[in-house]
């Protein structure tokens, strides 16, 4: 490997550890963090200069794309891609690709903490303690068993809910149109259409990308559909739901509440409804976390990055057309 360098233009949010700092600089690869303090002539010269490109929240536009002249990869430290101009990257002969398989178990169970602190009124029945008060008249609670969730999407996370949520008794049915019904039908699960989903689920849970086919997934009109009773489960994106319909939903009481862990705008305001209702369970976009999932994140960028620049195809190359780009393609194997 000839030397190069390697920017994390996350700075310290997701630092690398030191033994795979380590490794980078035994294959004569220089490794930096972006700091929040340095100039933007600083940046721009790092950007300019960089083989390699590795990013978290970071929008990653056109604009930011122009500013890269040698840069062979850009790689996200976690999933979504959603953040990155796929297309224009691929123009720039820039290889993209990700972290795919680190979190399933978090992710899940997180979910499915969700759904259970939903279902048992973990909100209520703690802010009435909170008030020096016992329930006299229960509200409506479910008893979880029997009741049927809904998974929108049925990747890997979606089918490690579906174990977990078989484990409560729950009946489990599915949409997604890019599986196959021998998937489903091997998984215990039902495969239905959306609209058959959101009728008759008393739990819906998203595990979807956000591209441009799932904005706002979850709208007004799906949102009448569902049960009065029904609860909203998201850890994939905030933009799968429409918030403004989510909040008017919840404020009328079209369905019973929401269990919410991703949010359109993040961190969301603090004035944000969401925040502030008794039926509605938040957490802070932390689905994902563990620390052997973090640490299986980082060691698996590392891994990931090694592999391109040693003039290996990616093991997760999102975007493969790019490699018809003939200067690109030279010592790739």
């Amino acid at each position: 490997m000839n030397k190069c360098l390697v920017v994390n233009i996350n700075g310290s949010a997701h630092s690398i550890f030191k033994e795979d700092r380590e490794r980078l600089r035994k294959l004569g690869a220089e490794y930096v963090e972006l700091r929040k303090y340095q100039s933007s002539r600083k940046v721009d010269e790092l950007l300019k200069r960089a083989d390699a490109i590795l990013f978290t929240d970071t929008t990653i536009d056109i604009s930011f794309l122009e500013r890269l002249k040698r840069c062979r990869i850009i790689i996200r430290f976690g999933t979504g891609l959603d953040n990155i101009d796929i297309e224009a990257a691929t123009e720039n002969g820039i290889m993209v690709s990700r972290v795919i398989d680190f979190c399933t178990q978090e992710v899940s169970n997180h979910t499915i903490m969700l759904l259970l602190a939903c279902g048992r009124k973990l909100k209520e029945f703690s802010n009435l303690l909170l008030m020096g008060k016992l329930p006299n008249n229960f509200s409506p609670v479910g008893s979880i068993e029997g009741e049927t969730l809904g998974l929108v999407g049925f990747g890997k996370i979606a089918r490690s809910v579906a174990m977990k949520a078989k484990a409560f008794g729950m009946k489990i049915i599915s949409y997604d149109p890019y599986v196959k019904r021998n998937d489903f039908e091997q998984s215990g699960v039902n495969a239905v259409s959306l609209n058959t989903l959101l009728k008759r689920s008393d739990y819906i849970s998203l595990h979807c990308p956000l591209v441009a086919e799932t904005y706002h997934l979850i709208g007004e009109k799906e949102l009448r559909l569902m049960k009065k009773t029904a609860y909203l489960i998201n850890t994939s994106r905030g933009k799968l739901v429409d918030e403004k319909a989510l909040i008017k939903a919840l404020r009328e009481r079209l369905i019973a509440g929401a269990g919410l862990d991703v949010f359109e705008k993040e961190p969301p305001d603090v004035e944000n409804p969401l925040l502030h209702m008794e039926n509605v369970i938040c957490t802070p976009h932390c689905a994902y976390y563990s620390d052997k999932s973090v640490s299986n994140l980082k060691k698996k960028v590392v891994d990931e990055l090694i592999r391109a620049l040693a003039g290996k195809i990616p093991e997760n190359l999102y975007n493969p057309e790019v490699l018809c780009n003939i200067n690109l393609r030279a010592g790739i194997s």
